[in-house]
């Protein structure tokens, strides 16, 4: 017979292969129905009908937890789309009472805003581009005066230069 000694801590020790064993291990055992005792380590009470007990317990909760949460799943798969379409109802009466926008609202604002966007970049482009265009305008009529006014400078020059060439040679010289 083996026996197997339990701490205060919950930790098992087999006394005859002198090792600690898991709680997984203890249940190997007992479902290859080996002989064995669990004991209190301090009283060395023997507590085996318990700690078997609370070995098999798991495995029957297990299934039934498992069933009722696959139970709850499947309900839960049926019933989705009518809790989709309750809920977006209430969040919409919910909103429509307390005056603020819907889902629906928001979305369409959204898509006027982006259009609105848009639109604005554009006449931001054409705006750009009309005063690139004026201030190529201006520099060409800029440049177009300046030629002009450097033109009548020189005809100005020109016709002055004979009239300083008369009027000196007209002047009395001393000798």
């Amino acid at each position: 017979m083996l026996t197997i000694k339990q701490y205060a801590n919950g930790r098992l020790y087999d006394t005859v292969n002198k090792e600690y064993i898991k709680k997984e291990d203890l249940a190997k055992l007992v479902q290859k129905k080996t002989k064995l005792k669990v004991i209190l380590s301090k009283t060395e009470k023997d507590i085996t009908k318990k700690t078997i007990s609370q070995l098999t317990k798991p495995k029957k909760t297990t299934k039934k937890t498992s069933t009722k949460q696959t139970g709850l799943k499947k309900w839960l798969e049926e019933n989705k789309k009518w809790f989709s379409d309750n809920t977006d109802n209430r969040i919409n009466k919910i909103l429509s009472a307390m005056n603020l926008p819907t889902k629906e609202q928001v979305t369409k604002l959204t898509s006027s805003m982006n259009t609105l966007s848009k639109k604005v970049d554009e006449l931001e482009k054409r705006q750009a581009k009309k005063i690139k265009e004026m201030k190529r305008k201006h520099t060409e009529q800029l440049l177009e005066v300046e030629k002009k006014q450097t033109l009548q400078v020189q005809k100005t020059e020109k016709d002055q230069a004979p009239n300083i060439t008369e009027s000196e040679s007209s002047i009395p010289t001393e000798s």
